[in-house]
């Protein structure tokens, strides 16, 4: 499961990279960030996917943070964004904190099917 984790982060960085080369330039910053997310399966080091998993899922917390106060802001400001906006935050936040904590460990998944 932590290779199907692994390779999730790599699509969210080359879908960063793909829309990113299409709405703005391209940056070599982007590249950085497929091979970061790429190197826990490259390396393949237990240490190293709980490191990745551990700094993925605080990201992901800050994220579902921000998405929050976010939404609180517009409620006090009376300007609402349909709900669609701040539901992709939420999903997206919260399928990278699982993806996160299966990296770590702490969530164990076996895949195996067993043979009767």
């Amino acid at each position: 499961m932590k290779k199907i984790s692994s390779f999730y982060f790599i699509g969210l960085a080359v879908l960063n990279l793909i829309m990113d080369s299409l709405h703005s330039k391209f940056s070599f910053f982007d590249v950085i960030f497929i091979i970061l997310a790429g190197l826990p399966l490259l390396v393949n080091k237990k240490w190293l996917y709980q490191v990745f998993g551990g700094l993925v899922s605080m990201i992901s917390l800050y994220i579902m943070f921000a998405v929050f106060l976010s939404n609180i802001k517009d409620i006090q400001q009376d300007h609402m964004q349909p709900l669609w906006t701040y539901g992709m935050g939420y999903v997206i936040g919260l399928v990278t904190l699982f993806f996160g904590v299966v990296m770590t460990g702490i969530i164990s998944i076996n895949l195996k099917k067993s043979v009767v």
